[in-house]
């Protein structure tokens, strides 16, 4: 019996070591950042040959882990006890005293370890810390699932939650964020938490209650999001003990067999660890995050679905801007994409239609038994068996499982074998059900938290693996059936490896020809082994159950290969070597500005503070930093960015407490940022109803008489990215709306001699090409002209609604720029909406369409025009890509005329 028992707890090691070594394995593939061709590879790596992280959060937990390693608490410095980071939000800096200190905590311990045996970077073992801590997921998902189902379910449900798409697009090789935690230590939290409810013995309820509390107390230092699972585990025992009182199962016996209140307590199998781990908890978070961390924590629970809603007061909210928090859709890719597992949706997002629908029946099956168990009569008495008859616990396990899968229920013999299974169908029933249905609505909020609902949906989908693998073994003997079913399983296996697109040469033919080969030794297997003796029909089922579990794993397996192998980093040399530039020939006073995605890597490689990151998306900043890119006023570009490098929000702010309205401050500085301090101050008093002493103080704030320098920095991805930072900069403060303005950028160059025309592709949408047909004069003449067009792609000819020419990207002004000069500024049509910048060099020809908004904004002037006509801002470094400029003169905005005309 002993014996048999330790070959089932090795076996399941092993079978946990090799799951392992898969999912690292698979993580690690991202180091080779595939996404990038070979022969550029080594611009996105660093000096030390790294690459360089692929989100740009990862730099800022860096900083915050090496700053926990230099000096022992998080930031800069310390005001009121509390860590405060000076690189970001500048001038004020933010507090970090609340940073999760997990990651810190956990990376700096495994640089220990590495470096006692290798000498490596910090950088590099926090490079590798989420995909190595991430791959421990692969622990309480067998186990968990195991206790439920067999092998084969346990491990198809390792696989889909440990490499579901969106928990393996955030924990690569390269990819340091609190992601990595997010599914090892709640499934940890929660296998304790079911075991110490399901547990016969006391001892054994309180030694998993305590590991339960331990588990979530660790995982209050890991993400700001924890509460989730201990509520999510609250309302599951409420739920499951609405339902035993309505099915009439006892969970809590009479006072009166008691002596005292605490005795009845600690004898309530079920309620007794539920309170013990309540009480326990709170005291255990009291310690990790105290009284202020908890409420918000709870707060947090319903906050998290105001996300993407106005932040405070009138302010716009970037979290509508970033992907990752858009709303998902169901499914992606249509009909071949409900086989495919990727980050587009929902579905796809739990490893696709069949695994789905599998979820969807196990639940259908919770509730089937639950309602068959209420019927079920008593045959016998519930005295133990004679010591001659008792079974094995290994075995009695196997059996208790089985019956909570498939056994067809009635043939119970005791009341307590009926009392016990009724109460564990109950319980999973709950636990399975409240789990998705909280999960499902945390995905409402956005695309990342499909990686909350993988994780009980993909338990789910394991023990469907196992109901099928147990009903194959039980009940299916016929030889057609068993090859059909196999020929089903080979099609759901190889379909996905012919959809990957990235990483595999020759992905059809490699899926077809595992088809293929699938089909046919299924088919000697069940067919051509008849006359093999009876006990070899095994071997047929065997085969079938493996390929019923490839099944279900390959898209979620196929998608986790796909997605490492096509891997590229956020960012590149270019980018790097900026910053290179600012650290070594800026003022320790410069301020770096620019839009907030690069924010942290530029605190981290330059040591200079930011005005807006990705910790500052709500407020202020997004608005003025959006205001100082989209702006044709070149004074006010100027205005607010010193504003913003010096004195930050503090104008804003005593506008807000002088007249008691955001909207009137904001409205207030768009008018004056733009002038001289005098001006300013008369504009204040005059329309603003403000005493000379308050505009005095206002624009002391708004314009500082002895501004911080600014590294303003301009990037080719912001071009990309214009819908949002126009957005932002345009915001209507009476609305609470606003706009978006595009670029469209032709990918490349087309010749064009003089006295010919070409035709030069902006846009791609949906069959039709927009192009800008032009046509050059004779050579050294101004007689350059263009137009767009709309055709579609198929035939070229001109696209047509109900008779009349379609083209919703009419150019209603033209401005060629040929050889560095501006040859042509003209108007082509009044109805149109955009402005068709044509680029000419030599015989090369390149355009841009842009919405008529962007035409003058000081983005377009200075990044896509290189500065030509105006003399506020100064290019001080450009990069492939990436432009850095200064600001021109002393004082906090001009006084002088600055030429705010495209010229050269």
């Amino acid at each position: 019996m002993e014996n048999q028992k330790v070959k089932t707890i090795l076996k399941s090691v092993v079978i946990i070591a090799i799951l392992f070594v898969l999912v690292f394995g698979l993580r690690a593939q991202a180091a080779d950042i595939g996404g990038v061709p070979n022969e550029i590879k080594a611009n996105y790596m660093d000096a030390d040959g790294l690459p360089y992280f692929s989100e740009m959060d990862s730099y800022f937990n860096l900083r915050m882990t090496q700053d926990y390693m230099d000096h022992g608490y998080f930031g800069d410095t310390l005001v009121n006890g509390s860590g405060w980071d000076m690189h970001s939000y500048y001038p004020s800096g933010r507090d970090v005293g609340s940073y999760q200190p997990m990651i810190a905590y956990v990376t700096s311990f495994l640089y220990g370890i590495v470096n006692m045996f290798h000498d490596m970077s910090l950088k590099e073992v926090a490079f590798w810390t989420g995909a190595l801590i991430s791959s421990f997921a692969v622990i309480p998902v067998y186990i968990f699932t195991r206790r439920i189902t067999n092998d084969y379910g346990a491990i198809a449900a390792t696989l889909i939650v440990a490499l579901g798409p969106n928990y393996i697009s955030h924990t690569f090789a390269g990819f340091f964020d609190t992601d990595m935690f997010n599914v090892t230590l709640p499934l940890f939290f929660i296998l304790f938490f079911v075991e110490a409810v399901k547990s016969d013995k006391l001892v054994h309820r309180i030694i998993f209650a305590i590991l339960s509390v331990i588990t979530i107390g660790i995982y209050s230092l890991s993400w700001t999001g924890y509460m989730f699972y201990p509520a999510v585990m609250i309302i599951v025992m409420i739920v499951f003990f609405i339902l035993c009182f309505y099915l009439d199962i006892e969970v809590l016996e009479p006072f009166k067999n008691y002596s005292n209140k605490l005795n009845w307590l600690i004898n309530q199998k079920e309620l007794f660890p539920v309170a013990l781990i309540v009480v326990l908890g709170a005291i255990s978070l009291l310690f990790t995050v105290g009284i202020g961390g908890i409420l918000d924590a709870i707060n947090g629970l319903t906050g998290g679905f105001s996300l993407l809603s106005a932040s405070r007061d009138v302010w716009p909210n970037v979290f509508v801007s970033v992907a990752e928090m858009q709303k998902p859709n169901i499914l992606a890719g249509g009909l071949p994409g409900a086989f495919l597992a990727n980050t587009n949706g929902i579905i796809n997002g739990v490893g696709g239609i069949v695994a789905f629908f599998g979820v969807l029946l196990v639940l259908f099956t919770f509730v089937q038994r639950l309602l068959r168990l209420r019927s079920v009569k008593i045959k016998g008495d519930s005295s133990k068996p004679h010591k001659s008859k008792r079974k094995a616990t290994s075995i009695r396990k196997e059996q208790e499982r089985f019956r909570i899968s498939l056994k067809d229920i009635g043939s119970f013999g005791s009341t307590d074998e009926i009392n016990k299974s009724k109460r564990l169908n109950v319980l999973y029933l709950s636990l399975f059900i409240v789990w998705i249905l909280a999960s499902a609505a945390a995905v409402t909020q956005g695309t990342r938290f499909i990686q909350i609902l993988v994780v009980p949906m993909g338990i789910c989908a394991g023990i469907f693996v196992g109901y099928a693998v147990d009903y194959v073994k039980a009940n299916i003997d016929d030889d057609r059936t068993l090859f059909l079913i196999a020929i089903v399983c080979s099609f759901l296996i190889a379909f996905p490896i012919t959809q990957i697109y990235y990483g595999l040469d020759n992905a059809l033919m490699i899926g077809s020809i595992i088809f293929v080969a699938l089909v046919v030794i299924s088919g000697v297997f069940i067919y051509l082994r008849k006359s093999i003796r009876d006990s070899d029909v095994s071997l047929k089922k065997a085969l079938v159950v493996v390929l019923i579990t490839l099944a279900l794993v390959s898209p979620t397996v196929c998608g986790a290969y796909q997605t490492t192998a096509a891997t590229a980093p956020g960012s590149s040399d270019p980018m790097w070597n900026a910053m290179d530039y600012v650290k070594e020939n800026t003022t320790n006073d410069t301020v770096i500005i620019s839009w907030w995605d690069y924010g942290y890597l530029f605190q981290i490689a330059s040591d200079h503070p930011t005005s807006f990151d990705g910790g500052s998306q709500s407020g202020d900043r997004a608005y003025w930093v959006g205001k100082a890119l989209t702006t044709s006023d070149l004074a006010q570009s100027k205005g607010i960015l010193q504003m913003l490098g010096t004195t930050g929000s503090n104008a804003s702010d005593l506008l807000c407490n002088y007249t008691g309205s955001n909207v009137t401050a904001v409205d207030a500085l768009d008018k004056t940022l733009g002038l001289s301090r005098e001006d300013a101050k008369s504009t204040l008093i005059s329309d603003y109803n403000l005493t000379e002493s308050q505009a005095n103080a206002v624009v002391k704030q708004s314009h500082p008489s002895n501004p911080n320098n600014v590294a303003f920095v301009l990037s080719s991805d912001m071009i990309q990215k214009a819908g949002w930072w126009s957005y932002f900069g345009s915001w209507n403060f009476d609305t609470l709306d606003s706009t978006n303005y595009q670029y469209y950028m032709s990918g490349n160059y087309v010749t064009i001699n003089p006295n010919s025309q070409g035709s030069i592709n902006v846009l791609n949408d949906s069959g039709i090409l927009y192009n800008a047909v032009v046509k050059r004069g004779s050579n050294g003449t101004n007689g350059t002209t263009a137009q767009m067009t709309a055709v579609w792609d198929k035939n070229g000819s001109k696209i047509e609604l109900n008779g009349t020419e379609y083209n919703p990207l009419k150019a209603s002004n033209l401005i060629a720029i040929e050889d560095g000069y501006l040859t042509v500024n003209k108007t082509l049509d009044k109805g149109g909406n955009y402005t068709l910048y044509v680029i000419g060099s030599g015989n090369d020809y390149t355009a841009i369409l842009m919405d008529n908004e962007l035409r003058d904004s000081v983005f377009t002037r200075l990044f896509l025009l290189g500065g030509a006509g105006q003399d506020t801002f100064t290019l001080t470094n450009m990069q492939e890509g990436v432009s850095t400029w200064s600001i021109n003169g002393a004082s906090s905005s001009s006084d002088s005329q600055d030429t705010n005309t495209t010229e050269t």
